[in-house]
């Protein structure tokens, strides 16, 4: 019959020196620092590979600057033309404004019963001074105003009203005030009320 043994064998034990303790402390320290140095190497090269794209990045900034500075400019100039543009816009929209408000003028004055001397205009508001037989004239002149389409709604005042003698009569010197729309605005109000 075949005998095993299974039991573990017994050897020498080895006796660890000091030395070989040191040696694998050293080796341990060494190969430590080995992969400390190949760690900032490869970090000091991967800083220096950045450090050269942000130079170019940069130079690329310094290249684009000026298109920049361009587009800044265009555009500030666009806006002044566009600016211009609408103010033209609004001129040709309404350029007929003082002969229109004139025709309204004289079709809402009281005929031989107002005269006016004196018609001032400044954006969308309007001063007139006048004489006038008596204050039903006025009055009647004011409604006929404050009727229009034109006219906006609660704005005709009555500035002052007082008696004067010319060539010996007696008349009521006027001055009224008032806002007046934009035509081009009543007629946009007007289309859109009729359609």
């Amino acid at each position: 019959m075949i005998q095993i043994n299974l039991l573990p064998r017994r050897g020498k034990k080895r006796k660890i020196s000091v030395r070989q303790i040191l040696l694998g402390y050293l080796a341990s320290i060494a190969l430590a620092l080995i992969i400390i140095g190949l760690l900032w190497f490869l970090q000091l090269r991967e800083i220096q590979d950045l450090q050269a794209r942000l130079a170019r990045v940069e130079e690329e900034v310094r290249q684009y600057a000026k298109y920049e500075a361009l587009l800044k400019e265009v555009n500030q100039k666009k806006q002044i033309i566009d600016k211009k543009t609408e103010i033209i816009k609004s001129l040709q929209r309404d350029r007929d404004t003082m002969v229109r408000l004139l025709a309204l003028i004289s079709a809402e004055v009281p005929p031989e019963k107002i005269w006016l001397e004196r018609l001032v205009q400044s954006a969308n508001s309007m001063t007139l001074n006048g004489v006038a037989l008596n204050n039903e004239s006025i009055a009647e002149f004011m409604r006929n105003l404050e009727s229009s389409p034109y006219i906006v709604k609660g704005t005709v005042n009555l500035t002052h009203s007082k008696q004067t003698v010319i060539a010996a009569k007696k008349l009521r010197e006027f001055q009224i005030t008032y806002q007046y729309a934009p035509f081009s605005a009543v007629e946009a109000l007007m289309s859109k009320g009729g359609g």
